[in-house]
């Protein structure tokens, strides 16, 4: 092809046809000035492709991290919340029903009661995000959501959640000491455990153990909210995350 316009181009100037080989050099110019822009738009538009699949890869993790986190609440969280409040209740129960509780039901309840639940989240694809930038989100409004949830709402919800754990785990500690005590037990298989056992006989009207009982209620309660407050989140990210996809 160069050939072919550079055969032209000697031939206007051999026959003197200046005016036919300005209008020819002009031509030429405008041509390759076209294959350049053209050249330049399919390169952009490679470059906004590979940006646009990086930007679906990376909805797609946070989706799927979101997935799993939602899963994990079903099949991990809400069963030990729920065997909290079913050791509190039941124990509530037995004192304003004002009957009597034989030790094995309430190690039974009272071990229900004490579980603990620490609230986590995964935030591996969004630090992923942020290590390579936050820009690869095109849509403004998405990308700050995606930056609040991780940064500010979900630390704050975990931390709400997780903080009574540290903080009332040594008062409960103390008053503990002051109505169980821990036994050894051999069984007739030959298995050994430490068992706590009680040190008073009037459990449910002792003072120390109904500080703990209120103290543990307390937790259930934040449990309860804090967790919902990290579905709604969540939920509503993946909502605006589906969306996105489907444009």
């Amino acid at each position: 092809m160069i050939k072919f316009f550079r055969k032209i181009r000697y031939d206007l100037m051999g026959k003197n046809k200046s005016g036919k080989y300005l209008k020819y050099a002009i031509g030429e110019i405008v041509l390759v000035v076209i294959g350049i822009l053209i050249a330049l738009q399919i390169n952009n538009w490679n470059q906004e492709r590979k940006i646009k699949q990086k930007e679906t890869i990376v909805l797609k993790e946070l989706l799927t991290s979101i997935n799993s986190d939602l899963t994990a609440y079903k099949t991990h969280t809400d069963p030990s919340i729920e065997r909290k409040a079913n050791g509190i209740d039941s124990l509530i129960a037995y004192i304003f029903d004002k009957k009597e509780i034989k030790n094995s039901n309430f190690n039974n309840f009272y071990t229900n009661m004490s579980q603990d639940v620490f609230m986590r989240f995964d935030d591996g694809p969004f630090e992923d995000l942020k290590s390579s930038g936050l820009d690869v989100i095109s849509n403004d409004s998405l990308r700050t959501v995606i930056n609040n949830t991780y940064t500010v709402k979900l630390p704050l919800f975990q931390h709400l959640a997780n903080r009574l754990n540290d903080e009332s785990k040594p008062e409960i500690s103390k008053l503990e000491s002051k109505f169980l005590k821990l036994i050894p037990v051999l069984h007739d298989d030959g298995r050994k455990h430490l068992h706590f056992d009680l040190k008073i006989d009037d459990i449910l009207n002792n003072q120390d153990f109904l500080l703990v009982l209120y103290n543990q209620q307390k937790k259930y309660d934040e449990y309860k909210f804090q967790l919902k407050e990290i579905r709604t989140t969540l939920n509503q990210l993946k909502t605006d995350i589906e969306k996105e996809l489907e444009k």
